[in-house]
């Protein structure tokens, strides 16, 4: 047979260690541990809370901070383009004045040559076609004696403009009944310092 006791449970007390222990509370829950429990809890989700909104203000000012650095490496960019593309107008601007001074000179060159020889052709040599490349000047022509070519080539031989004077060829013609003759004559024109530039 089974007895149930519905009365209230008596109190027992039992001495541990020195300590009066309560049977009846033994069984329950510490009034304590509860509000203990609760402020954990909230202290807890506090914590979780704060760092959460800590780490999302980081995060943000991250991202704003990666978003700046994109547009500034987008500005870079588009400043180096423009670098690049100025750097090569300069280039063919350079390249365009190298053009222009070196006509300019080719043209001084060629109107002090011109003025030179016209001064040391001897009278009855005249000339019939003259090339000028790269230094190298050939000089075809008629005279009405070999005596003539001969004091060309030394008025020549004689000048600062011109060096390594050559008769080439000469050849015997007559023309209308006189007798002329043919030359080629080739020299190297020595350019002179520019006087006028400033060092």
């Amino acid at each position: 047979m089974i007895k149930i006791n519905l009365l209230k449970p008596e109190k027992k007390e039992v001495a541990a260690g020195g300590a009066t222990v309560s049977l009846a509370e033994e069984g329950q829950p510490s009034k304590l541990s509860l509000p203990a429990l609760i402020g954990a809890a909230v202290f807890t989700i506090f914590g979780i809370g704060l760092m959460y909104f800590l780490q999302s203000s980081e995060l943000a000012s991250e991202k704003k901070l990666l978003d700046d650095r994109i547009l500034r490496k987008a500005e870079l960019e588009k400043v180096l383009a423009q670098l690049v593309e100025i750097e090569m107008t300069k280039k063919e601007l350079d390249n365009k004045i190298k053009i222009i001074g070196d006509l300019k000179l080719r043209q001084k060159d060629a109107v002090l040559m011109m003025d030179k020889m016209s001064r040391c052709l001897p009278e009855w040599v005249w000339l019939t076609g003259l090339s000028f490349s790269g230094g190298a000047i050939s000089i075809n022509g008629k005279a009405l004696s070999n005596n003539l070519i001969a004091d060309l080539i030394n008025n020549l031989q004689n000048s600062n403009l011109f060096a390594n004077v050559q008769l080439i060829s000469t050849s015997r013609t007559k023309e209308a009944g006189i007798d002329i003759f043919i030359f080629q004559v080739t020299c190297l024109f020595v350019r002179q310092p520019d006087l006028n530039k400033v060092v």
